[in-house]
């Protein structure tokens, strides 16, 4: 960007907006002003000169458009380049992140990364296996056997026997008759039942 010194506008005594009659009127005017041949000495005359000549580069920019819009263009600040973060960069305005400076090695920060996802597929398996092996696979308690009492909630569950326990009278396959005055209770596998005996009846 130019300075005072090499300023044309400057030089002419216009603004940048001014219109092209203005900045010949201003240039005229100058130039009648300031027009070597109006000096009395030769000291003067070679300051006149050097200043006519500042005055004279300042028309000849000016006074043509497309160098006046070169000109303009030249004359503007540079604009502040635009910031673009990177991943490791830190936001601006963003306060507590108190571990954006620390520094890890690559595995710890693989472990970091990939840690809690290989730790959410482990849970998960081990639920599935835990599923299969204690109710949902297709495995029925052994100790479901005749004459033993239980508890019928949400599960099926062999409990010690009281006068309020209903009682296991007879085992089977799903799908066979019980004896009467007992209720099916189907297992979790699906394959088998139990008959079971209102709480108090004797089973032999």
């Amino acid at each position: 960007m130019p300075g005072p010194s090499d300023d044309h506008y400057y030089t002419l005594g216009v603004s940048a907006t001014a219109s092209d009659q203005e900045v010949r009127a201003a240039y005229r005017a100058l130039a009648a002003r300031t027009h070597p041949d109006r000096a009395t000495d030769q000291a003067e005359r070679r300051r006149a000169e050097t200043r006519m000549a500042v005055v004279n580069e300042a028309w000849r920019v000016l006074s043509d458009r497309k160098r006046r819009a070169a000109y303009d263009l030249a004359r503007r600040p540079a604009e502040p380049p635009i910031w673009t973060p990177s991943d490791d960069d830190p936001i601006p305005g963003r306060r507590g992140d108190s571990f954006q400076a620390v520094t890890v090695s690559p595995a710890v920060g693989c472990a970091l990364r990939f840690g809690p996802m290989v730790l959410a597929v482990g849970l998960l398996v081990g639920i599935l296996v835990a599923t299969a092996v204690l109710g949902g696979g297709g495995e029925v308690p052994k100790r479901l056997e005749p004459g033993s009492c239980l508890e019928l909630s949400t599960t099926v569950r062999v409990v010690p026997c009281t006068a309020e326990t209903p009682v296991i009278a007879a085992r089977g396959v799903a799908g066979t008759s019980c004896p009467v005055g007992t209720v099916v209770v189907v297992l979790p596998s699906r394959t088998e039942q139990v008959c079971v005996a209102p709480p108090g009846t004797p089973v032999g």
